[in-house]
């Protein structure tokens, strides 16, 4: 097969005009659900979303203006304070715990 078009003044190769499309990427396929709360109509339900989802549509008023309505809490390992709480500020300095403020000690 030819690669050149001849109906052209000057000979051009078909190989040269082909755009590449770029592979497909990798598709996240992790997901969360729990309760989500609508910010303007109140209305809540159970969502389940991509995780890094932040703003839900609200299946009652069609708003964007739906939330997670708790904490994400993801399956697997993870750290308590002595005072039994699980949430800790982080900083460009420093970890702590947002209940009692003992510093997170990673011994």
């Amino acid at each position: 097969m030819n690669n050149y078009c001849s109906n052209l003044e000057h000979k051009v190769n078909i190989m040269d005009s082909i755009i590449p499309f770029p592979c497909k990427q990798e598709v996240n396929d992790e997901h969360l659900s729990g309760i989500a709360k609508c910010l303007s109509c109140k209305h809540e339900w159970i969502y389940v979303a991509p995780v890094g989802t932040v703003w839900l549509e609200c299946p009652a008023c069609t708003l964007l203006m739906g939330r997670l309505a708790g904490p994400v809490d993801r399956i697997g390992y993870s750290w308590e304070c002595n005072c039994g709480n699980e949430l800790f500020k982080i900083t460009p300095k420093e970890i702590y715990c947002i209940c009692c403020g003992v510093p997170y000690n990673e011994n």
